[in-house]
């Protein structure tokens, strides 16, 4: 169906909706990273929403998802193994945010945001988070940690 209103109706329209910062919707984006060795399968998906507020770059990243751990009895450890999930946002070279979410058997699910700490007077833009998922055991050996990939994502 055609539009009814005039042309320059629908540009006033939007012109208020840029002066007022209506934010349009806010672009999902599915996320995937694993780790796989000898002994251990972990994985994370889910999907990241990038919010922006009154400017164009995302300010905030919503993440939703689970991390798992497949064949924990593969192998004998000394100690109970760990999927970690990772995530990083950034700005440039600099963090602006981590968090990390993690099981100890199955599959977890989580739910956090990513964005500038609550304490900042300033709101820094994210332009791209990195997601890794690792191995860890509770007791620390050199030989303790292995990660799989870092996969970078983008808005």
């Amino acid at each position: 169906m055609r539009s009814t209103l005039p042309f320059a109706a629908i540009v006033a329209l939007a012109a208020t909706a840029a002066i007022t910062g209506t934010a349009s919707a806010s672009p999902i984006q599915s996320f995937h990273a694993h780790n796989y060795d000898a002994c251990l399968s972990s994985y994370t998906n889910g999907e990241l929403t990038w919010r922006t507020s009154t400017t164009t770059r995302p300010t905030a990243v919503d993440v939703t998802g689970y991390v798992g751990l497949r064949d924990p009895h593969q192998c004998a450890f000394p100690s109970r193994p760990t999927a970690v999930a990772v995530f990083t946002a950034y700005n440039g070279g600099t963090v602006v945010d981590t968090q990390r979410e993690s099981t100890l058997t199955g599959s977890a699910d989580f739910r956090f945001v990513l964005a500038s700490p609550s304490a900042s007077p300033v709101i820094v833009p994210i332009d791209r988070v990195t997601v890794q998922v690792c191995h860890t055991a509770p007791v620390t050996a050199p030989t303790a940690v292995t990660c799989g990939d870092i996969s970078t994502y983008t808005p």
